[in-house]
């Protein structure tokens, strides 16, 4: 599980907590005071996530330190006073809810689903990019945890993949590559030291076809802030952290701020909209705008009175209808054929992928046959759910690209269990301030994946047909 992941989960726990009915009344004073609600709330739904405490001989034991680790090992914090083993982390449906159930999306996009390695020849570990077309993938092969050393093209038709390129040295210490962005004839990442105070990024680009990469150049201070990055025939752009957007020419050259767009942030070359999701801002604010850089086209986004946290991408919104009814509310920029989706939550940042679908989370009873998925995929065009993930526990991960991506992967294999030790209650901290010191012997629980590492489940959005 990567530090995306991490952060997905927790405010997808955080969602969680919001699910249950609140009275109605005046809809300002709903919202405000839902709003006050939803700051506390993500905090104490952070502690309340999976724990395990025991109670052994009168000592009550909470187990220390992350509760995320690289690769989902770590000790859990929690307050938590049980929870189940593999049980699906999704958002529980208020009652009124009605039953939705959930396919796997490999019968209802058969031909978008497949496997591929987990490792390479050489054992260098898979991460996926993006889709290329329906049939190619772009990986990353990892020779240690997000250490990219090679760039190859996977063709789930041949199953064989490709070397495009080797990732060049850099020689700077810390150094790892943000995100990757795929244009019509290139290929572009951004890399920074993310472990340092430094305040420094660089630019790389080859073509799409496979070479030699080149490195475009570096910016420093608030032009290092990046949040996203496109690639033109001739420029790698970006839009950084307080909005704004720049331009980096290929051949070399100085940053050049993009005219007319402050406050925008990238969503996928040329849109760009009023919400950066580094922003730091109001996480229940609205979209308003989706701006076309190449013709200067400004499309009003409309978002419906009671309505939060709306994200746009090309075509299609989706925001928090739980003032509206209970779930997602989707509709078209305009304001056009919406309607909300019952039992279906939204996942902050993630709405919005393969430039026309929604990841969202599904609450209620669910399912066939004992499947639960992680998250579920919405196809507004369609109208059809499909379920991702396998709910054991185990991850769920998204394409890395810059661009919101058009892959999604998990490993079958791989589950999450929790393990348990005895130990001295005195080394534990108290459950509350001001409580005692535990006494006696208690339990310290941690949860970790285990099992997986041959095979990872693919969904290819580019490989949905319009109409399906």
């Amino acid at each position: 599980m990567n530090d995306r992941d991490e952060a997905e989960l927790i405010r997808t726990l955080a969602r969680a907590a919001e699910s249950a009915p609140e009275p109605k009344g005046d809809l300002v004073v709903t919202i405000r005071r839902r709003r006050g609600r939803r700051t506390r709330r993500r905090v104490q739904s952070a502690l309340a996530v999976a724990g395990v405490i025991a109670m052994i001989g009168g000592g009550t034991a909470v187990a220390r330190g992350a509760f995320f680790d690289r690769g989902g090992e770590g000790q859990v914090v929690s307050r938590a006073t049980s929870s189940t083993e593999g049980s699906p982390l999704v958002t529980p449906s208020p009652s009124a809810s009605p039953r939705r159930v959930v396919r796997p999306a490999a019968e209802v996009w058969p031909s978008a689903v497949f496997t591929i390695p987990a490792k390479a020849a050489d054992g260098w570990r898979y991460r996926p990019v993006t889709g290329l077309s329906a049939t190619e993938l772009l990986l990353t092969a990892e020779s240690s945890f997000e250490k990219a050393g090679r760039l190859e093209v996977y063709d789930t038709v041949t199953r064989k993949s490709t070397v495009l390129t080797d990732m060049p040295a850099t020689g700077v210490k810390g150094y790892f590559v943000q995100g990757y962005e795929v244009g019509a004839d290139s290929i572009a990442w951004w890399g920074e030291t993310p472990n340092n105070s430094d305040r420094w990024a660089d630019f790389w680009v080859m073509p799409r076809s496979g070479g030699t990469p080149k490195r475009v150049g570096e910016v420093t201070g608030d032009l290092s802030r990046v949040t996203r990055i496109g690639v033109t025939s001739d420029s790698v752009v970006w839009s950084v952290t307080g909005g704004g957007i720049y331009r980096m020419p290929m051949s070399g050259g100085a940053p050049e701020r993009v005219e007319g767009t402050d406050g925008l942030h990238l969503l996928s070359w040329p849109l760009a909209v009023d919400f950066g999701e580094k922003e730091g801002g109001d996480v229940f604010k609205n979209q308003s705008k989706v701006v076309d850089l190449e013709t200067g086209r400004v499309t009003e986004v409309k978002a419906p009175e009671g309505v939060t946290s709306l994200r746009c991408g090309p075509i299609w919104c989706f925001g928090d209808g739980s003032d509206e009814g209970d779930g997602t509310l989707v509709q078209k920029l305009d304001g056009s054929d919406g309607k909300i989706l019952p039992g279906l939550f939204p996942a902050p940042y993630m709405k919005d992928i393969g430039g026309r679908f929604g990841m969202l989370s599904v609450g209620g009873e669910r399912g066939t046959g004992g499947y639960f998925p992680s998250r579920v995929v919405y196809d507004p065009d369609s109208g059809f759910v499909a379920g991702i993930g396998t709910g054991n526990g185990g991850s769920l991960g998204r394409g890395i690209s810059s661009s919101p991506t058009s892959i999604l992967y998990w490993d079958e294999g791989k589950k999450q269990v929790t393990e348990c030790k005895t130990v001295d209650g005195r080394i534990l901290p108290p459950q509350a301030s001001g409580e005692p010191v535990p006494r006696g012997e208690g339990t310290a629980c941690s949860m970790k994946e285990v099992g997986g590492g041959k095979e990872l489940t693919v969904v290819n959005l580019l490989a949905v047909p319009p109409t399906e």
